[in-house]
């Protein structure tokens, strides 16, 4: 090659070195903490507005069968990320399922007991007494369950609780075969309107029941090597958010267009804006955060009823670092 043919070739060499090398899109496994319902839509935004590629990850989003299993199939690497109960995310940790919750956004649960008003009047603990509660063992509505007739000094004999899986529990409520059910206040106030009817709701929460509700949690491992990662899921998430906030019906009618949800589209906007009311804003300077004073509550509420039996300190169960 002579000197002149060189030069040219050299000069594009050199070109190309000083151009900045485009990012990589990494890509990402996330599962949900249930099959479809309308709260999802947010992904659905996240996904289909660019979000998450704006952010610089590329996300593959899949049904979940519940917060715990979402909780031990992230901890096995099975997927990266999940989107699920924190409640449960602890109990998991507290086993040695090597999670770390990184963004909590419902700090107040939204179990509750749910009724229909003019059958029933909630107005506390005793108001329960005689009453027959549809209930499901195992899992969070359990869980809670169990707090709130301990914290509140009810012996199990004092309740009439029916073991009803979750199938069960609407048609249970809705037919009077159970007074009330034990569930999702956001969930049963939108299933009980749509049946014609208004909600009589007490939660548990404003009876020591001080448990968190939804949010993400990653691999340990998957942490350590991929934190922008994280972050970025964190990014288009509360960007769609965000949007579901702002255009409620908007957000239930993509969400009706991809998938199967239940009921019609007043009911999916009602179930969602009434998770909203409940969860933090999503333009929150501070969303996403929890603090230590909310996981030693939750911790110690759990460790009362033997849910853990661990003795790790708060710091292991969460982290802000990858808040955007």
């Amino acid at each position: 090659m002579t000197l002149k043919s060189f030069l040219p070739a050299a000069a594009a060499a050199v070109l190309l070195a000083a151009m900045p090398a485009q990012a990589q899109t990494a890509k990402v496994r996330m599962v949900l903490d249930w099959g479809w319902l309308p709260y999802h839509s947010s992904f659905f935004l996240a996904q289909e507005r660019g979000y998450f590629k704006d952010a610089g990850v590329e996300v593959e989003i899949e049904q979940g069968r519940g917060s715990n299993t979402t909780a031990i199939l992230v901890g096995q690497r099975g997927f990266d990320i999940g989107h699920l109960n924190v409640t449960n995310a602890a109990a998991a940790i507290a086993k040695g399922v090597p999670l770390k919750v990184v963004a909590v956004y419902q700090h107040r649960s939204s179990a509750s007991f749910v009724g229909i008003k003019g059958r029933v009047k909630l107005e506390g603990p005793d108001s329960l007494k005689g009453l027959k509660i549809g209930s499901t063992p195992g899992g969070s509505d359990g869980l809670s369950l169990t707090i709130f007739k301990r914290s509140n000094k009810i012996p199990d004999s004092a309740l009439n609780v029916i073991s009803l899986d979750a199938s069960s529990k609407t048609a249970g409520l809705l037919t009077g075969q159970v007074d009330v059910v034990s569930g999702d206040s956001h969930a049963f106030r939108a299933i009980v309107r749509g049946a014609g009817h208004e909600p009589e709701v007490m939660e548990l929460a404003s009876f020591g029941v001080p448990l968190l509700g939804f949010g993400f949690a990653t691999n340990e491992t998957f942490l350590k090597e991929n934190p922008k990662a994280v972050t970025a899921v964190l990014k288009g998430a509360k960007r769609g958010f965000a949007d579901a906030v702002a255009d409620p019906e908007g957000a239930c009618t993509l969400i009706r267009s991809k998938v199967q949800v239940a009921g019609s589209l007043a009911q999916c906007v009602d179930y969602l804006t009434g998770l909203q009311k409940l969860s933090q804003s999503p333009t929150a300077p501070d969303w996403g955060r929890s603090t230590p004073a909310e996981w030693e509550a939750l911790i110690a509420t759990l460790r009362g009823v033997g849910e853990i039996k661990s003795d790790k300190p708060a710091a292991e169960y969460f982290t802000n670092d990858l808040v955007p």
